[in-house]
């Protein structure tokens, strides 16, 4: 049988190391060494119980005087060096090595750098009735959080490097034990990610993520209607360490139409006439979204009859059926009159007495 190589050897700690030494150095190998990171490899393996054995020893204040002393010689053949520590590799398959990790405040692997998604935007725009209706694409320029442009958003500034947390050891974890209950809790100062910025970037303060201007492109809906909110997939703010980007909400506000007004899917418009074309009919223009139309007036017409003009209201969409257009007559009597005219009114009053 080979011999046992020096503890103090395994670990890279001279014999003067004090025990803050002596943990960080196991700590270190066991990360390198352990199963979990090595599948398969049993040189690893090996490895790994070898540093583990020798912390066993030296972190105990005990055993490590004895060893001091003695060598390996100071121990019996039977010598257990993990009694008293609360495990026993012997016992333990290699699935649940990383319990050895825990009771030293240590952690598997290296906790991954926390990808989280941007947040959300709320935005507001004021378009004409015409480009709601019809609907149209415009581009806007949102403030938004982005990927810093001086430090590609690793929030590092030039030349530096990542460190490890020292609150957590680079796990992102923290385990806290009371009364016999071990709780695995977030790191609160590198918030999980295990590491921090060496330095952090100065142009945005080490969060990678800086407030610019950026245009957005809008596709206005036909028939979109006043307060509708849109929302426009990863329009948002950027996400920290390459997370998707949040989402755009706009709300769309629109601006009266000086003759249109609408109802739902339909539109109306008032169609002014005389006297005359009421009770004598004939034929009268009428505005509508896309240019002018004519409608037929019936004799007698009154004030306040609806002409529907089909299909020329607001556009089908989003599973919506199309509009219709609805003529409201005003009956509009002469603001001056003449003799003449006054004769013939006076005349038309005596033969025909309202009612």
């Amino acid at each position: 049988m080979a011999p046992k190589k020096d503890y103090y050897e395994i670990l890279g700690v001279p014999r003067t190391a004090d025990d803050k030494e002596i943990k960080a150095a196991y700590r270190k190998l066991a990360r390198k060494h352990h199963p979990d990171v090595n599948p398969g490899d049993k040189a690893a393996e090996e490895r790994f119980k070898e540093v583990a054995e020798a912390f066993a020893v030296l972190s105990d204040p005990e055993k490590r005087a004895k060893y001091d002393q003695g060598g390996h010689q100071a121990f019996g053949p039977e010598f257990d060096p993990f009694q008293g520590q609360g495990f026993d590799l012997r016992n333990f398959g290699f699935g649940d090595l990383g319990d050895l990790f825990d009771m030293f405040g240590a952690g598997r692997t290296r906790a991954p750098r926390r990808s989280t998604q941007g947040e959300d935007l709320e935005a507001e725009v004021t378009i004409p009735f015409l480009d709601a209706l019809q609907g149209s694409t415009m581009q806007l320029m949102i403030p938004k959080r982005a990927a810093c442009s001086v430090c590609g958003g690793s929030g590092q500034a030039a030349g530096s490097e990542e460190k490890e947390c020292p609150d957590c050891g680079g796990t992102g974890r923290k385990v806290q034990r009371r009364k016999g209950l071990q709780v695995s809790l977030t790191c609160s100062r590198c918030g999980g990610s295990g590491h921090l910025p060496a330095k952090p970037c100065p142009a945005c303060g080490g969060s990678g993520l800086r407030v610019t201007q950026e245009p957005v492109k809008v596709r206005i809906p036909a028939g979109v209607e006043d307060g509708q909110r849109l929302r426009l997939s990863g329009q948002g703010s950027a996400g920290l360490h390459g997370g998707p980007s949040g989402d755009l909400y706009l709300t769309v506000h629109i601006e009266p139409h000086p003759l249109l007004r609408r109802e739902g899917r339909d539109l109306f418009v008032d169609v002014p006439i005389g006297l005359a074309k009421a009770a004598l009919g004939g034929n009268a223009d009428v505005p509508t979204a896309d240019g002018r139309a004519t409608i037929s007036i019936p004799p007698g017409t009154r004030s306040g009859q609806r002409f529907r003009l089909k299909g020329r209201g607001v556009p089908a969409g989003a599973g919506r059926p199309i509009g219709d257009l609805f003529a409201v007559v005003q009956i509009v009597p002469p603001r001056a009159l003449d003799a003449r005219s006054r004769e013939i009114l006076e005349e038309f009053a005596r033969l025909n007495p309202a009612p």
